[in-house]
């Protein structure tokens, strides 16, 4: 029995080990920075597979207006707070800092708005890949991709799409500053 458990202890440290995506190579270079620069990239956004021509023709210009405008900015905001939020543990902030030596390219590659159905509501997911340069360039010092959804617990009261990104959003910047935290150190 001590061998079974042992056994089944090794493989979840092994599917753990696996999942747990880290930026490559690290981004050693970060240290001592107090200010990073964050843009977001849509450009090459798709829709829980869809792309956005397909998604916005289904949506309407009321949508996508709204979608481009006031909730992309919500998106980044609640990104930004939560990576901001972990960052406190070292004295450093992301934002839009302009002068800083580095910034952080955060591509939306995968938008999944989940579905409100109560109890059988599915939640949000969000795919991008975060990329570290130097301010000003377009060479990749570092990269991670991460896919992160909303919060399981707030699926139930969140029966607007929109709300529901936004908690996505949330989640993966509070994963990309838990990330930032551990190279920053």
């Amino acid at each position: 029995m001590k061998r079974f458990l042992f056994s089944i202890a090794v493989i979840l440290l092994a599917i753990n080990g696996l999942n747990a995506q880290k930026f490559k190579p690290v981004p050693d270079f970060l240290k001592g920075e107090t200010q990073i620069n964050v843009i977001f990239d849509y450009s090459k956004t798709t829709f829980d597979g869809d792309s956005q021509k397909e998604q916005y023709k289904d949506k309407g210009k009321k949508w996508v207006g709204e979608w481009e405008g006031k909730r992309r900015d919500g998106n980044a905001n609640a990104f930004i707070s939560s990576v901001n939020d972990e960052l406190t543990k070292v004295d450093a902030n992301v934002g839009e800092h302009n002068d800083a030596k580095y910034t952080l390219i955060v591509e939306v590659l995968d938008c999944d708005f989940g579905a409100y159905a109560g109890p059988m509501s599915v939640p949000a997911k969000i795919k991008a890949t975060v990329r570290v340069v130097k301010t000003g360039t377009t060479e990749i010092l570092a990269s991670i991709t991460l896919k992160e959804s909303q919060n399981p617990y707030t699926v139930v009261g969140t029966p607007v799409d929109f709300d529901r990104m936004y908690l996505a959003f949330g989640e993966l910047g509070e994963e990309v500053g838990e990330k930032l935290v551990k190279v920053l150190k």
